[in-house]
């Protein structure tokens, strides 16, 4: 769905920053809100599980 190969953490930031720019403009229930909450909870998941992976 999204490509790893990026800095992770910068991406996560961006998407962050990002995210709490259009919940302050549009409210926390707004689908664009909703939509990059989700983007975000999928990229800190995965770039958890490389973590993990990458320490095993």
């Amino acid at each position: 769905m999204f490509d790893l190969e990026c800095d992770c953490e910068f991406e996560i930031e961006r998407l962050r920053k990002q995210l709490i720019k259009v919940a302050e403009e549009e409210g926390l229930h707004a689908d664009k809100t909703i939509i990059l909450s989700r983007k975000l909870d999928i990229m800190i998941n995965k770039f958890d599980q490389q973590e993990i992976d990458n320490d095993s």
